[in-house]
Parts: structure tokens; sequence; C-alpha cells
């Protein structure tokens, strides 16, 4: 403008007034000086550009371009080996002692491995499920263990019906492990389920044939077993790779809500037992002395018997001295406490002897030798 540039030439290089002392105001003032801007971090975008530049080499033409063409070519192979590489790594695995790996392949069953380090055909080919199969399992049943010595009753799971229909509180674990591998991880679908499910099913048709009594004192042992050997059963027919180990009865008695009613009869039914054992007891020793008795009749009258036929053939022989016998054996029974004196007529004894007084004298010396015993 005219009052910034009076040379009338052309504009000044610099942006220099027309006296050469750079640009000026209307007024003759004078610009300030621009301050010079402040340094500034890397640009993002460069960053990105040269991050290419080196990954697959930038620019066209020219030698440089011909440089870095040649480095991406070098690069490319690099890279798609490494990306190989860590892909086939990713099927190499390691099986533990006491565990089995199966392997699928396109999601089939394709092999089992044991213990060690092997090798499997990358995923999505191939894929791998490894399974402890020495290591015992659990499951309870009838009851939960949220922590040690704390048992809270499944009354769900743990009350069954009896043989006698009464209801009795199961308590019980399994212990199972895996015999086959492939049937376990592919022939059912949730193999631990399914053992508790079959537990409880066996424990359920087991207490269903015994009564209540027997199985809470007696025959726990037996309920164990039976239990154990149908569940085994069952699962074998289910193909499930499962192997019982054992079945452990932990707890088998009433409810909790009947628990004094149902003693109540167990006392009562001990008490039957008492007075039932005690009438037999007594029983077998009336028949024992009844017995004894008899055998001693018997040999008494046999004795009598061979007596009678021993009298009875010497008196064949004598008669007389037979029948003066037997009189007086009888006689002497007859009188043996009678306080009498017998005189036979034929004895021709003399009347006049003092028989009164003999009596009353050997009635004392026949006592005092009893007062002495």
């Amino acid at each position: 403008m005219p009052w910034n540039d009076q040379s009338g030439g052309p504009p000044r290089s610099g942006g220099q007034g027309p006296w050469g002392s750079g640009p000026r105001r209307p007024w003759g003032q004078q610009q300030p000086p621009r301050q010079p801007p402040p340094p500034q971090g890397p640009d993002l975008d460069d960053l990105l550009r040269q991050w290419r530049e080196r990954m697959f080499g930038g620019g066209a033409g020219g030698s440089g371009g011909a440089g870095r063409g040649g480095r991406r070519g070098l690069q490319w192979p690099l890279i798609a080996g490494l990306l190989v590489i860590g892909w086939l790594a990713t099927g190499i695995y390691t099986v533990d002692e006491g565990e089995q790996a199966v392997i699928t392949r396109v999601g089939d069953y394709n092999r089992s491995t044991g213990p060690g380090i092997h090798f499997h055909l990358p995923a999505p080919i191939e894929s791998r499920q490894v399974v402890n199969v020495t290591g015992q399992r659990t499951a309870e049943i009838g009851f939960e263990s949220p922590r040690a010595n704390v048992v809270n009753d499944n009354p769900e799971e743990s009350l069954m019906i009896t043989g006698d229909r009464n209801i009795a509180e199961i308590h019980f674990r399994i212990v199972y492990n895996v015999k086959d591998v492939s049937a376990f991880v592919f022939n059912v679908r949730d193999p631990d389920e399914a053992v508790r499910q079959v537990a409880e099913s066996a424990m359920r048709e087991v207490i269903g044939r015994r009564q209540l009594e027997p199985i809470i004192t007696t025959e726990r042992g037996q309920v164990e077993e039976g239990v154990e050997a149908l569940m085994q059963t069952t699962l074998d027919e289910y193909q499930s790779g499962v192997q019982v180990l054992q079945v452990q009865l932990l707890r088998a008695a009433a409810p909790s809500a009947v628990i004094e009613a149902f003693n109540d009869v167990v006392n009562a039914g001990q008490d039957a037992e008492t007075l039932i054992n005690n009438a037999n007891r007594d029983t077998a020793r009336i028949v024992n002395e009844a017995q004894a008795y008899r055998e001693r009749v018997v040999r008494e009258a046999a004795g009598e018997a061979e007596r009678f036929i021993a009298v009875h053939t010497e008196y064949r022989s004598a008669p007389q001295v037979t029948r003066d016998r037997l009189y007086l054996e009888t006689m002497e029974r007859v009188y043996q406490r009678g306080n009498l004196i017998i005189l036979d007529q034929r004895g021709g004894a003399v009347p006049y002897l003092p028989l009164d007084g003999m009596i009353r004298r050997n009635a004392p010396a026949a006592a005092q030798p009893g007062a002495g015993q």
C-alpha cells in the first residue's frame, strides 16, 4: 500500500520497507520480531511411515527405491517362515506321569498318547485333551462339606426308602478313576456327573431291597459291596471308561426329625429280644431237667426190672427161702422207723423179759450218737 511501500517498484525480498529496514507500520512504527516456534516431538505419521519402510520397504524409482525393493523381497519369506514355525510349535505338548492325551483330528478321535513329549498337527487340524487316568476321583452323595469337619445334609439325595417302607438318611462317598481314556472323553458328555447319578440310583436300589435296622447295624458292608457291583455294571453298559474303586457308607440312620421315635422303637425291639432270650433260656433249662428226670426214672425202672428178674430166678430155684427173705426185707423196710418189738411165735421168747425198760434205755443211747454227730 502507499503508506507501506513508497518505492513504486516491485516488492523487495524479505518483506522490507522502501528504505530497506523491514516492513513498517503505516505510521512508521517497526514490526516486532517474531519468536521462534517451540521444539516439538516426532510426528506420529513420520513414525508410522518409517516403520512401514523398515518392514516392507518404501519409495519407488531411483537407486534408493531399488535398494528398498530388494530388502522387501528378503523379509517376506523370513516373516512367513517365522509364522509357520510358530504355528507348528503349537503342536508340541508334554504329558505328565499318570496322564494320557486324547488326540482328535478334525473333531474325530485319532489316537491316545502316554507320558512324555509329543507332537500333533497344529490347530485346527488336530487338537488334544489331557486326562489324569491314575489319580483317584471322589464323589460325595447325600451331603456337602464346605470346609473340614462341617457336614451339611442334602435331603434331596440322602433320604431313601427301605424295603420295610421306612426312611433312611444315607451319606456315602464314591472313589473311582479312569480305565479307558477314549471312552471317558467321548462316550459320556459329563462323566463325573454321570458317576454321581449312577451312584445315587444304585444306592437307592440296594437300600430299597433291605430293611432299615440291618442297614444301620449289621449289613453296612454288604450294602457297600452291592452298590459297587451295581455301579460298575451300569457304567460298563454306558461304556464310560470309569473304574469304581470303593464305596464308603459314611452314615446310615433314621432322619433327624424322627430319630427319637426310631430310637424308642429300637429300644423296644431290644427289650423284646431280651425277653425272648430269657424265655428261651428258661425253656432250655426246664427241658434239660425233664430229660435228666426221664433218664433217671428209666434207669431206676431198668434196675428194678433187672432186680425182679434176679429175684424171680432165685425164687424158682428155692421158693421158700426166697419168700422168707422177701418177707423179712419187706418188714424191715416197713418197721425201720417204728418203735416196735416183734416176736416171732417160733422164736420162743420169755414173756417176763423187761422189754419196756430195754426200750427206754436204748432210746437215749440211740439219741447220743446222733447228738454227737
